[in-house]
């Protein structure tokens, strides 16, 4: 009576083959991640009521070049087809034509850039 076993009454070693969780614990947990899941796919669906028409995306374009009071516009004109925007004309110089391409790029709506840019002499 006095000698310890080192094994449970069911034959399995002491910490061996025992569950980490009770059945409540799990349950709680399943319906935690099935919760979180639903409420993040309900962010991913936000709506965007921006217009991404090729003249809405020409205007927000030609609207942004406008604002920049450091770039000289006169022989430059601008198109947008199919996400596409057309930059076509003279400029100054080549700090001009990098930052008219990069203000291009990030205006919603335009997916690709076609500079056609030429530096004056």
């Amino acid at each position: 009576m006095g000698v310890a076993r080192s094994e449970h009454e069911s034959g399995r070693m002491a910490g061996q083959g025992t569950k980490c969780y009770h059945f409540p614990v799990r349950r709680l947990l399943l319906a935690l991640v099935a919760a979180l899941t639903v409420g993040s796919s309900a962010c991913r669906t936000l709506v965007n009521d921006e217009d991404l028409s090729d003249q809405a995306t020409k205007a927000r374009l030609e609207s942004l070049l406008r604002g920049r009071r450091d770039l000289d516009l006169k022989y430059v004109t601008v198109d947008v087809t199919a996400g596409v925007a057309t930059i076509s004309g003279l400029v100054p110089n080549g700090d001009q034509r990098r930052v008219i391409r990069r203000l291009a790029a990030g205006v919603h709506g335009v997916e690709q850039v076609l500079n056609n840019l030429i530096i004056q002499e």
